[in-house]
């Protein structure tokens, strides 16, 4: 007897589609109306999970609904308008149809022969990029799980430049140690990138930062120290958008810098890389045109769902000297298939996502996105002093790191009860010695009224811990 199809296996029927679209209703409600907080503890919530038989299935409307109330009530509401603390914003509608048309028709990406559209739009968007960065034709790159796989990456290139043998040999073909020099304010996941690659954690050169910006002279004059004392720089990486203050190293003294002493330039502008795409705020990226390599990310400023990450190279075809295989099971493709030129084999569809916003907004909508954002910082800059906070960076970028002016009130204080009270979310860092409050704006959701919310429960929190 000829066995039946499993029952995942059948396509949704309609009262099943019509209960996943209310759904989406209901998260697009909880976006700009629900507690940002959770609503259960941790734990209520990990009972709730550990009570789940899943050896019983429920079918797929209920599983569906079950899991949107294990994330409404237990997932804090990172993409909500008015959480203020993370650069993950919200996922927008043409980006969210993207990834779900990519879930649907699974395209393999490996190589270009299994998938050749979405090879090919892939390049597409990678090509745009590069041309929007301002580099020069013949520039390439690809999309990554996120900034880390992305700076991963870079450095990969920056020693395989260094050293021609690096590929076959490893640190071994080096007659010092590889080093790489990041700002103290950067993303310190330059450590575990370093530890991965085999180098250690003391390859990582954390140079000071003045007002969250590499300081350039005490760069020039580590390089110069190291290469006497028989180590080998291999490259230097500036951030554009510092995590915890929005700062941004001097890019084009990097840039001198790194062409003087032949080592890898990258910058590693996770999120604020988006505004290459901004015409407008051309002065803000300047310098980012004279980089080896580029990490953005589009699920950081660009409304994608997570993660989109990508990395620009100059040269392309230093990815596939770094990353090339031969293998008896792979068909031949162009020389840039995707598993001879990234450190990942099979992978998802990711750039679908930004070339669904790109298509459906274009550069245009970006532009209004971002004046919206700056628009807004602008507003909480000028409010905040008004009700006795201080403002402790210099970024031009929508992020403003602030302190209580009026009663010297401790930061994590504040923040913790911001989120007991489950209206408003914000960060909370240490810049210049100093614990601060941080609001970044990036979500399209976020409005004037969201900031004076943010405002209100500043005041009520700080009334009662006074």
């Amino acid at each position: 007897m000829r066995p039946t199809q499993p029952e995942f296996m059948l396509n949704p029927n309609g009262k099943e589609m019509q209960g996943a679209i209310k759904l989406l209703e209901q998260v697009r409600h909880d976006l700009t109306m629900a507690p940002i907080a959770p609503v259960w503890s941790l734990e209520q919530t990990s009972a709730a999970i550990a009570a789940i038989d899943l050896s019983k299935p429920v079918g797929t409307l209920a599983a569906l609904n079950e899991t949107s109330r294990l994330m409404q009530n237990g997932d804090l509401l990172s993409a909500g308008s008015k959480c203020f603390g993370y650069f993950n914003p919200t996922a927008a509608g043409p980006a969210i149809f993207g990834d779900l048309l990519a879930a649907a028709r699974n395209p393999q990406l490996a190589v270009l022969s299994h998938a050749p559209a979405s090879v090919l739009i892939e390049r597409r968007v990678i090509a745009f990029m590069c041309t929007q960065a301002g580099l020069a034709p013949g520039a390439g790159g690809h999309f990554t799980s996120g900034g880390s796989e992305a700076n991963a990456t870079s450095l990969q290139l920056a020693l395989n430049q260094a050293h021609p043998s690096f590929d076959q040999q490893g640190v071994a073909a080096f007659s010092g140690r590889p080093l790489l020099y990041v700002s103290a304010d950067s993303h310190l996941a330059w450590i575990k990138i370093a530890r991965s690659a085999g180098l250690g954690t003391d390859a990582v050169q954390l140079v000071p930062a003045l007002k969250g910006q590499m300081d350039t002279t005490a760069l020039a004059a580590r390089i110069i120290a190291d290469r006497k004392a028989g180590d080998c720089p291999v490259m230097i990486a500036a951030t554009m958008g510092t995590t915890n203050a929005g700062e941004i190293d001097p890019l084009l003294a990097c840039a001198k810098l790194a062409g003087e002493h032949e080592i890898h330039f990258h910058v590693d502008a996770a999120w604020a890389g988006a505004l290459i795409i901004d015409p407008s705020r051309r002065a803000l990226v300047r310098g980012i045109e004279q980089a080896d390599s580029i990490t953005i990310d589009a699920h950081k400023w660009l409304s994608v769902p997570m993660g989109a990450g990508m990395i620009l190279i100059k040269e392309p075809t230093k990815a596939s000297a770094s990353f090339g295989v031969a293998t008896g099971y792979m068909p031949a493709g162009d020389g840039q298939d995707p598993y001879i030129t990234t450190t990942q084999w099979s992978r998802r569809f990711i750039g679908i996502r930004l070339w669904m916003m790109l298509r459906a907004v274009g550069v245009t909508g970006y532009q209004k996105m971002f004046d919206r954002h700056f628009a807004l910082a602008e507003a909480l800059r000028e409010k905040l002093p008004q009700a006795g906070w201080k403002i402790q960076n210099y970024s031009a970028l929508p992020v403003i790191l602030f302190t209580d002016d009026q009663f010297k009130l401790d930061s994590q204080q504040i923040a913790d009860q911001l989120e007991a009270r489950g209206r408003v979310w914000l960060g909370r860092v240490d810049y210049g010695g100093v614990s601060c409050l941080r609001a970044c704006l990036t979500s399209y959701l976020t409005e004037l009224a969201d900031i004076d919310v943010l405002l209100a429960e500043l005041d009520e929190v700080r009334q009662g811990l006074a």
